[in-house]
């Protein structure tokens, strides 16, 4: 039995999941995940892809959600507590792979977290998260704000919750970020701390281990990333858009968002935008431009605290 903490969850697994952060065994499970058979239901194709290989999503009578990649592993998540693997690869790190991003999700939908496919850093005392359409410069732009000193909170799949006050929080996820091999290039990372990602392209896993953190971070900037040369370079954005933005940001599969569910959706982005600064911003072109916004936003940053 594996033992690990990511999301603010205590995680109890039967399968290895190197990624995620070591946990307590004495603690009590808040999701165990469990290897076994999965019996899957009607499936129908999402827009989700890792190692180029499309996921097929379902849900049954009972509620459960499924995912299924093909030659590689069907998930069955149940009452967001437990999660089924049935492994059809033979390796592990790949199983781990699929199990921690969209797999781990539907338990984290199922818990009422409200998601984001986004690279979310803490910035001084706050959260900055940096959401875009795939080549938009997400992790690109993460990796050059913990390269000047801010830690990560989330890669990819951004988890937000909200505080008594309802005020939208970051959880931290786990500590990996993964990169591309240009990026490791242009920002001069040295790949004596990275290790090749098993995604079948040319990306590198950075792991904070040491400085990650535990707690919550309140969210106080979004900025939705874009290359068009022809709209500004920064805008603040409307808040009548931003709810079909973060929609269509939304990590997991498009069916999940109907209903009631569409609904919490709508009124949560509109609790994140009357507490948190929504930017759109085009992405610096190059890196050394890349490094020289990031050195001024935290510089301005730690002159406004």
């Amino acid at each position: 039995m594996y033992h690990y903490t990511a999301f603010g969850l205590h995680i109890h697994s039967e399968i290895s999941l190197p990624e995620l952060a070591d946990g307590d065994p004495h603690s009590t499970s808040d999701v165990y995940i469990r290897q076994g058979a999965v019996e899957l239901p009607a499936m129908r194709p999402t827009t989700i892809y890792r190692r180029g290989i499309r996921a097929f999503f379902g849900q049954d009578e009972q509620n459960a959600l499924y995912l299924d990649w093909a030659g590689i592993a069907s998930f069955k998540a149940s009452g967001g507590n437990e999660l089924v693997v049935s492994p059809l690869a033979s390796e592990a790190n790949v199983i781990s792979l699929f199990t921690v991003s969209e797999a781990l999700g539907l338990i984290l939908f199922q818990k009422e977290y409200f998601l984001l496919h986004a690279s979310s850093v803490e910035v001084g005392d706050e959260a900055w998260c940096f959401m875009g359409m795939p080549g938009a410069g997400k992790s690109s732009t993460a990796a050059a704000f913990i390269k000047a000193g801010c830690r990560l909170l989330s890669d990819d799949l951004t988890a937000i919750t909200f505080d008594e006050t309802g005020k939208p929080v970051i959880v931290p996820a786990y500590p990996q970020l993964k990169i591309w091999e240009k990026t490791v290039s242009g920002l001069h990372y040295d790949q004596s701390d990275l290790e090749p990602v098993s995604e079948g392209v040319r990306k590198f896993a950075y792991h904070p281990r040491e400085q990650f953190p535990t707690r919550p971070v309140p969210l106080k900037k979004v900025f939705f990333l874009h290359k068009a040369r022809n709209k500004p370079a920064i805008q603040q954005m409307n808040l009548a858009e931003i709810p079909g933005e973060m929609l269509r940001n939304f990590p997991l599969a498009t069916e999940l968002m109907s209903g009631d569910n569409l609904k919490k959706h709508f009124v949560q982005s509109i609790q994140c935008a009357r507490s948190a600064e929504l930017l759109r911003r085009r992405r610096p072109e190059g890196f050394d431009n890349l490094e020289k916004w990031v050195e001024a936003s935290i510089r301005e940053q730690l002159i406004a605290e």
